[in-house]
């Protein structure tokens, strides 16, 4: 802040009234008050809903150390030589698709090997990651958000010392730690099933390879970052507990787009053969019981009074139709309609 001319100074952290004549002196103190009520409205912080900021002392001759946590939507003192750093409390996602998402470069990754050792095709995955950043104060320069800054954040510059948020910080961040963990452990995972199985999704083994990504990739992300700065979609900040982060597969297919079409051509084919199989036994089956129909007493007599039945309905519906029907041995003439 720009200082007041002719007013006040400050000096050693008090403030300093320069010699007056007497009524003067008191209207400067009175000035004074008012001065420093407008400095302490002015010089304020306040952070938006949706992010933390961590304040740091830096002014002359002090080392620079941590001082407080900001909470969203509340105010803080303005950082004048000091600095300040801005952190995300809100929902956030890495989420890898062929077009529209975070990223659009899949996890390649090798399927199971064949029965004699040959490497299994390879296969791509896409797939969503859902998380909030740690951003618990508690316990102040140990708590989880300022730890995860100072180990990680800092590094990779997700803010800079003006409080203004990096987004390309942020991104290469999630690259070097929440997505190389998610793509170590998927590419794990899709070794253990055939790339059959994990292209078609067969007995809903995506599922499966989800359960299995839980325990797993969290341990990892842990590993690379050195504490529990990511939590689950389900955390709430407010309970400062940090559930795991879950990652959801929205797809898995060949990488080569030829293997995918030759198999594909190969599942239909076994299915046209499948289908014509099945159609060949029903064949056979009715054969056989029709064989086998012929063999029982009454059996001709019962399909001749069938079809007699259903030539006796098709007439009644025809008015001009003329049915001729057997009795006693003789024949009488029914005319439909008469």
């Amino acid at each position: 802040m720009a200082a007041l001319s002719g007013a006040p100074t400050l000096t050693g952290g008090s403030y300093r009234l320069d010699a007056m004549p007497g009524p003067d002196r008191r209207h400067g103190a009175a000035a004074l008050a008012l001065a420093s009520m407008t400095a302490l409205v002015a010089c304020s912080y306040r952070t938006e809903s949706d992010e933390i900021v961590l304040y740091y002392n830096s002014g002359a001759g002090e080392n620079t150390t941590f001082r407080e946590c900001i909470e969203p939507g509340t105010s803080g003192p303005e950082p004048v030589d000091d600095q300040i750093y801005t952190l995300p409390t809100s929902l956030r996602t890495w989420n890898i698709r062929p077009s529209g998402g975070d990223s659009d470069q899949p996890i390649k990754s090798s399927s199971k090997a064949g029965p004699n050792g040959q490497a299994g095709p390879e296969v791509v995955v896409y797939a969503t990651a859902e998380f909030y950043l740690n951003t618990n104060c508690d316990g102040g320069e140990n708590s989880p958000v300022v730890q995860f800054w100072e180990k990680t954040g800092r590094r990779y510059g997700v803010s800079n010392a003006s409080g203004e948020f990096n987004d390309e910080g942020w991104r290469r961040m999630l690259t070097n730690t929440l997505v190389s963990a998610e793509e170590k452990v998927l590419r794990e995972l899709t070794r253990m099933h055939t790339a059959d199985d994990l292209d078609a999704n067969t007995n809903g083994i995506w599922t499966e390879i989800e359960r299995q990504l839980g325990t797993r990739f969290n341990e990892e992300l842990r590993a690379r970052t050195g504490g529990d700065y990511f939590c689950g979609p389900t955390y709430d900040r407010t309970r400062k507990d940090c559930p795991p982060v879950r990652i959801a597969i929205s797809d898995i297919n060949y990488a080569d787009p030829k293997i995918a079409e030759a198999r594909a051509a190969v599942v239909v084919e076994r299915q046209r053969a499948e289908a014509s199989y099945i159609a060949a036994q029903a064949k056979v089956r009715e054969a056989q019981l029709l064989a086998q129909a012929n063999k029982t007493p009454g059996y001709l007599e019962l399909e001749r009074a069938k079809l007699q039945l259903q030539a006796a309905q098709a007439c009644a519906a025809n008015p001009n139709c003329t049915l001729l029907v057997g009795v006693d041995g003789g024949q009488v003439n029914v005319a439909a309609g008469k």
